[in-house]
């Protein structure tokens, strides 16, 4: 075996072991994607039987940690396929190389079986010898054949590698977009969400700036669900986050708490401006769940009144 041809050996090789390990990772993304998927679906039941049971604070405590392990789980798996986008585009470029090396290696076969033919080459050649000459240049021929053939499959999987590529970087956007957003309303995650609350929280004690924080209960979504099937009860719920985005600010937080609560956060708003909106909290000194709490006590009293 010539050194070209052991060369393209390694190179069929190579490219063999990086196939196979971002098939790997592939798979491996999309088990995770599918258990992060089920464990979603398992923590929105819980969030919905701890709503019928009262609201238990411990039981929301621990689907809070569970969706927010979840949704640092996502940007686990995105920043595993942007790795694998990168493992793609080596495999690209290294394609495109043996491409190189193989065209460049069927020009030398050609060249070889050409002068194999020429009568420079058979001039002094006995009739044997010229069988086994030209034989070698047959043979010589079809390997360059074979190596352009070669060499025009790796041009053709190299651009696939990049598009496959460049799908795999827009998933991994996607999932870190979608890491902390609710499906259905486009609001954040419960997890995440209360997260972001408890940071908005600590910002406002150190800059000694406002807080407001609204519970909103949809009143007849089970209705709704019962008469006229889940799809309406979740157009409901489609239209609550809108309108409740159209009286906040970008930046304000809107978190779907459970199955038909949410939890408007508007960091640094004056009381006054708050009024207009919803009704003001205060805020001394408490933590994430018991803002929670005194908000949905507010609920309650304000529909006593």
């Amino acid at each position: 075996m010539s050194s070209t041809d052991q060369s393209l050996n390694d190179v069929d090789q190579t490219d063999s072991e990086r196939d196979q390990t971002v098939s790997d990772v592939d798979q491996t993304s999309s088990d995770h994607d599918q258990t992060l998927s089920d464990a979603d679906q398992e923590a929105a039941e819980d969030d919905q039987a701890a709503a019928k049971r009262g609201g238990d604070v411990a039981e929301y405590a621990r689907t809070t940690a569970e969706r927010a392990e979840r949704t640092r789980e996502r940007e686990a798996v995105a920043g595993r396929r942007d790795q694998t986008a990168r493992d793609r585009d080596t495999v690209a470029d290294q394609r495109d190389a043996s491409s190189l090396l193989r065209d460049q290696v069927a020009k030398a076969r050609e060249e070889e079986s050409e002068f194999a033919d020429s009568s420079e080459a058979l001039a002094d050649a006995s009739a044997v010898e010229i069988d086994e000459i030209r034989a070698r240049a047959a043979f010589a021929r079809t390997r360059a054949a074979t190596d352009r053939l070669r060499a025009t499959h790796d041009r053709e999987q190299a651009a696939a590698d990049r598009v496959q590529a460049a799908e795999d970087r827009a998933q991994a956007a996607y999932d870190r977009e979608h890491a902390g957003t609710d499906e259905l309303t486009g609001v954040r995650r419960r997890g995440v969400g209360l997260e972001d609350l408890a940071n908005e929280m600590a910002r406002s004690r150190r800059q000694k700036e406002p807080l407001v924080a609204v519970y909103v209960d949809v009143d007849g979504l089970k209705a709704v669900n019962d008469s006229e099937g889940h799809p309406a009860g979740d157009k409901v719920l489609q239209v609550v986050a809108s309108r409740l985005r159209g009286q906040m600010r970008s930046y304000d937080l809107i978190i779907r708490l459970g199955g038909d609560e949410f939890l408007c956060v508007l960091p640094g708003v004056a009381a006054d401006k708050g009024r207009e909106r919803f009704a003001r909290l205060k805020q001394p000194d408490d933590g994430v769940q018991e803002l929670i709490s005194r908000a949905d006590d507010d609920l309650i009293a304000t529909r006593a009144r």
